[in-house]
């Protein structure tokens, strides 16, 4: 089954570091917010009841993910050559999708370390922008 206009982008593979590749579409048709690897924290699947780190297919090269996140800022440092790296989240080091549910992220990092995600630096992710709505006919 294919994706529906606005949904998050479905599940197309996964990394090897075992993190699923969505293709390129954050729910409410908006554009992914990722880190240098081409992933961040944020909800998947329908209603974004789950928060998880995954990566987002990208429209230009190399078109999934640069490095195995999330990046930190550290992404230059697994590049030998030419550098696949993407702009980041605006110099944070972990990127967050914004609309995010701070609850369901803290959920997800409790079940490896609560307090990790503290020792870095972190995009704003909880302030609401305006939603584009789906028009139902």
């Amino acid at each position: 089954v294919g994706g529906e206009p606005l949904d998050h982008g479905k599940l197309t593979g996964w990394a090897m570091d075992g993190f699923g590749i969505y293709a390129y579409q954050e729910e409410g048709g908006g554009v992914p917010v990722v880190d240098e690897c081409g992933g961040h924290f944020g909800p998947v699947g329908s209603g974004g009841e789950d928060v998880v780190y995954h990566y987002h297919s990208r429209l230009i090269v190399p078109y999934h993910l640069a490095c195995q996140g999330p990046a930190l800022g550290r992404c230059a440092e697994t590049q030998s050559g030419t550098s696949y790296c993407g702009p980041g989240c605006g110099g944070f080091e972990v990127c967050v999708q914004p609309r995010t549910d701070p609850r369901k992220l803290a959920a997800y990092l409790s079940k490896w370390n609560s307090t990790w995600i503290e020792s870095y630096t972190v995009n704003p992710f909880n302030v609401v922008r305006p939603r584009v709505q789906k028009i139902m006919h």
